[in-house]
């Protein structure tokens, strides 16, 4: 018989600045169709706090299975900003929580503040639904299921005021009583991390789309690096383009801003907090994590491509490429006002029916 339940976890991690945590098992005993981490922070933030001070306290975020296998690997540069704008985008909820008498009801120059800070990754199609089964981890079929986190450099917050402390705390979303079933799906999301190199007109800087399995979205931020600290910025990467070249053919071809806001329409959302607003320069003005709440993101779009698909399979799991070889599709950028450092980090949200040798068990 079907139940659903949602476990805290007895174990909890400890904050070291740079570094690989010790792992976390997550429990085997059915599906997990949520994992939630919440990091109780304390920093001392000054008048060199940053916009995105709240998201960029873990480096890799993973959930890796049997054979290193990850259900979850987003690796590259503070990869919490990127799963933080993704959760409050698609409706998991916004990632910092107010505390009543601090951080999340002033100015972000408060002096020695303790704010919390919640993930979520939900690997399934339904995110308003915490026990939904369009794609699980099949965490009873497995040997070995660890929370993998490493951490970022203890000053990412505010280059005066550093992160002093935090604990990571996790819970899951569990179903029980159901064995892994064929067609099941699971997720095998991807990142990858450009570092630019020059401009490039008319979306002519090809990276290559992976293939062999579906997907479901592209997740894409785009980070200035003319400042001190990598902020997002919609004047690095201005368009994009999906390409089948053996084709001729295209699946889109935007402007980031109209991604963008496709992108808002589509998740009705109605802005992210603490966003930089349309006055003053992106490296000058820190907006409170209150302010703002109706600007789209900058630097940063997903790409929902179950739009594009057809059938009941891909309206729910996106573009089927399991019989294409990587680089059949292409993503082509058109890059401008390049400086060294900048960036792009793409995370493929990818998913697959689960291995045969699961099945049953």
């Amino acid at each position: 018989m079907r139940k659903n339940i949602t476990r805290a976890l007895t174990a909890s991690s400890t904050w070291v600045a740079s570094t690989d945590m010790t792992p976390i098992d997550l429990p085997k005993d059915g599906l997990i169709t949520e994992v939630t981490i919440r990091a109780n922070i304390t920093a001392t933030l000054t008048a060199t706090a940053v916009d995105d001070f709240w998201r960029r306290f873990l480096q890799n975020i993973k959930i890796q299975g049997d054979g290193g296998h990850a259900y979850l690997g987003m690796s590259g540069n503070q990869m919490s900003r990127m799963l933080s704008l993704w959760n409050e985008i698609t409706g998991l909820g916004p990632t910092l929580h107010s505390n009543g008498a601090g951080v999340a009801l002033a100015g972000i120059d408060v002096g020695s503040t303790a704010f919390t800070c919640v993930l979520k990754f939900h690997p399934g199609s339904n995110p308003r639904d915490p026990f939904d089964m369009s794609a699980v981890i099949p965490a009873r079929a497995l040997a070995t299921l660890q929370a993998l986190l490493t951490t970022t450099a203890a000053a990412v917050t505010d280059a005066a005021g550093p992160i002093t402390a935090a604990t990571f705390n996790y819970e899951v979303c569990q179903v029980l009583g159901l064995p892994v079933a064929a067609g099941l799906m699971t997720p095998v999301g991807s990142s990858l991390n450009y570092a630019h190199t020059a401009n490039y007109s008319d979306y002519s800087y090809d990276i290559d789309i992976p293939a062999g399995a579906w997907l479901r979205s592209i997740i894409i931020q785009m980070n200035d690096e003319t400042a001190t600290v990598s902020r997002r910025k919609d004047d690095q990467v201005t368009g994009i383009k999906i390409k089948t070249p053996k084709a001729g053919d295209f699946v889109l071809a935007q402007s980031i801003y109209e991604l963008k806001q496709t992108m808002m329409a589509e998740f009705a959302c109605r802005g992210i907090a603490g966003d930089v607003g349309p006055i003053g320069a992106i490296a000058t003005i820190r907006p409170g994590p209150t302010a703002c709440l109706n600007l789209v993101p900058a630097g940063f779009v997903i790409i929902d491509l179950r739009k594009y698909a057809t059938g009941p399979m891909g309206k729910r799991y996106g573009l089927d490429l399991r019989g294409y070889q990587t680089g059949d599709f292409k993503l082509g950028l058109t890059i401008e006002n390049y400086t060294g450092g900048d960036d792009t980090q793409i995370y493929w949200d990818q998913l697959l029916p689960v291995a045969a040798e699961y099945v049953g068990r």
